[in-house]
């Protein structure tokens, strides 16, 4: 198989995600490789967060050009500030910013900032700055998504918990917090959203006094 070419040209990503399981467990298991085999729970800390930095470093090169795009168009500059904790939130927070972004941010456009780009043609060189960028994010990505999989099939291997239970936990929590897209409630704008979300997590864990968010 050539280096470039893609393993999964056609798969859905359901597929695609258990092949990148499979891998994983491969390296992993007896015969595998060594540097994966003595790799621990701590020894792996520092790659998270050295990838999710890099996922960051990607997303700002690819606000760069769209900031060139925007002005050889006449566009205004797009406001990419990062978004800020919303007021009353402590750090237990975080878990909401991970799913749904601030208000401010809330609206997506067609591009990373969520400002349009227009439409029409760019030189060349643009062009190519462009797709390299989004190539690179891509990249960067699934480098980032690699960790939590290594770090799931570690804690199964040490009888924490299993990669499939820290998927169903993600799943029926985000199921649990969006009533108005799972049940019968209504959140018609980004702020009764939140406010919704924040108000589940509240009763969640008044009736958790572990503090599982």
């Amino acid at each position: 198989m050539k280096r470039e070419e893609s393993i999964v040209p056609s798969m859905e990503a359901g597929e695609a995600f258990a092949h990148l399981v499979g891998l994983q467990e491969r390296l992993l298991a007896e015969g595998g490789c060594p540097w994966d085999r003595e790799q621990t729970l701590a020894s792996l800390r520092r790659y998270v967060l050295e990838e999710a930095n890099e996922v960051v470093s990607a997303i700002n090169r690819l606000l760069d050009v769209e900031a060139e795009i925007r002005a050889t168009r006449g566009l205004p500059a797009a406001d990419a500030s990062p978004p800020q904790p919303a007021s009353g939130e402590g750090e237990d927070g975080g878990d909401m910013h991970a799913h749904h972004p601030q208000r401010e941010d809330f609206s997506q456009g067609n591009s990373a900032s969520g400002a349009p780009l227009g439409k029409g043609s760019m030189p060349p060189e643009l062009a190519r700055k462009w797709a390299r960028a989004k190539a690179e994010l891509c990249e960067e990505i699934g480098d980032l998504i690699m960790q939590p999989v290594f770090q799931a099939k570690l804690a199964e291997k040490l009888g924490y918990f299993t990669l499939v239970e820290a998927i169903d936990g993600i799943y029926r929590k985000l199921v649990r917090r969006h009533p108005h897209v799972f049940g019968d409630a209504r959140a018609d704008t980004p702020d009764e959203v939140l406010d919704s979300w924040n108000a589940i997590k509240r009763e969640e864990k008044n009736r958790d006094e572990g503090g599982l968010s």
